[in-house]
């Protein structure tokens, strides 16, 4: 499909269309199940109802069917996905659009259930190449488990009628003739919270942020390199933020004093967050197969509120930075493993700033032309189209 021509012209092209989403694994709340899929394709016209576990927050624009919240990990992959099928069995939709890999093994049900449905499956991450990493399976067992994972996702995803994937990598993995990326991009609600919250780059209050989840891998290796950028500018302020209790505890006594870290926090305080700080950092320095077609979305947000950048160099963040005309201010991206090699980019950005130069701008412009979700949200409005009326649909 065209991503320039993917946008349907009609302001509420799914009017009449009635669409389940499911998800056994994610929040009914999450940012792209609820926040950016769910409220768009209700914003195109559709009646749109989400299943799934709700622990935190109220639904606002979309109605939410709760479920119960898995007890562990074998409850949320046997019985979450069956609690989302008798939860929607009521509802009467021409789309369900499913979330989590796991949900897959319902599928052939769920087509008995609703035979006049089609059925779309979100993909969001590589699931089979996870197995790699999963702390959980022991090291003898990971290659087997990742080749029945892939094996299974394959086979089982050809139930479904069309797919979406979170990276244009993903949608090529699933060889479906209606198949579709919409990428994780802000929504124009964070665009606007971040106009709000823009100031220039020489007066915010933090030289480096980092925004979101790390391991305990990445979470050493930015303490490294907080230390390091630490030992060249004694000045610096620095704010980890969105990590989880256990990981703060982890990198309190391997940062300096002057390194602020918080909890998890709500969406809606993010862009007054960033906006508050120079460079943003992501640090993924291993280049592991599960991340050839990730793009992480912290990276994107730093940009629309005009926070400069240095991330780890991969495939899907080169790509759309390949975009711009020639090479964007304010954006370093770092291959290999040497936190100096980090340190000395976030040194390099913070000169220029201190130098009076301001990346903002040209960083704001750039995510609202070429990382705008709005885009995103047509491709899936296109999709659903194309479903139900039975006309092609070209990744």
């Amino acid at each position: 499909m065209n991503r320039e021509a993917a946008a349907p012209e009609s302001p509420r092209p799914l009017e009449g269309m009635r669409v389940l989403v499911l998800t056994s694994g994610h929040e009914a709340l999450d940012a792209r199940v609820y926040g950016r899929e769910a409220r768009s394709v209700r914003a195109m016209g559709a009646t749109v109802v989400v299943v799934g576990k709700l622990t935190r927050g109220m639904p606002d624009t979309v109605e939410v069917w709760p479920i119960p919240p898995a007890s562990n990990r074998f409850a949320r992959f046997v019985f979450q996905p069956w609690r989302c099928l008798w939860r929607g069995r009521t509802f009467r939709p021409d789309i369900v659009h499913f979330h989590d890999a796991e949900m897959l093994a319902i599928l052939p049900v769920a087509r008995l259930l609703w035979p006049r449905a089609k059925f779309v499956y979100d993909v969001h991450e590589d699931f089979a190449n996870l197995m790699l990493i999963r702390d959980w399976l022991p090291r003898g067992l990971k290659p087997a488990a990742r080749a029945l994972t892939d094996a299974g996702e394959r086979s089982l995803a050809r139930l479904a009628h069309g797919i979406v994937a979170v990276t244009p990598p993903l949608a090529r993995k699933f060889p479906h003739r209606h198949r579709i990326s919409a990428l994780n991009f802000p929504t124009p609600a964070f665009f606007e919270e971040a106009s709000e919250a823009s100031r220039p780059a020489a007066r915010r209050a933090y030289e480096l942020v980092h925004l979101g989840t790390l391991n305990r891998r990445r979470a050493a290796f930015l303490a490294e390199v907080v230390q390091g950028l630490n030992q060249v500018r004694a000045d610096v302020r620095c704010l980890v933020v969105g990590t989880s209790p256990e990981m703060i505890e982890f990198l309190r006594p391997r940062v300096p004093q002057s390194c602020e870290l918080r909890g998890p926090v709500a969406h809606a305080e993010v862009a007054e967050i960033l906006s508050n700080a120079k460079v943003g950092i992501d640090v993924h320095p291993w280049l592991q197969p599960h991340l050839e077609p990730a793009l992480a979305v912290k990276i994107c947000e730093y940009m629309a509120c005009g926070t400069a950048v240095v991330a780890s160099s991969m495939p899907v963040l080169e790509w759309l930075l390949s975009r711009a005309a020639e090479r964007l201010p304010g954006v370093a991206t770092v291959r290999g493993d040497r936190p100096a090699d980090y340190i000395d980019a976030v040194i390099r950005l913070l000169a220029a700033i201190d130098s009076g130069d301001d990346p903002g701008a040209d960083l704001r412009g750039f995510a609202r032309e070429h990382m705008n979700w709005q885009v995103e949200a047509g491709q899936i409005g296109s999709l659903y189209r194309s479903l139900v009326d039975g006309t092609p649909c070209v990744a």
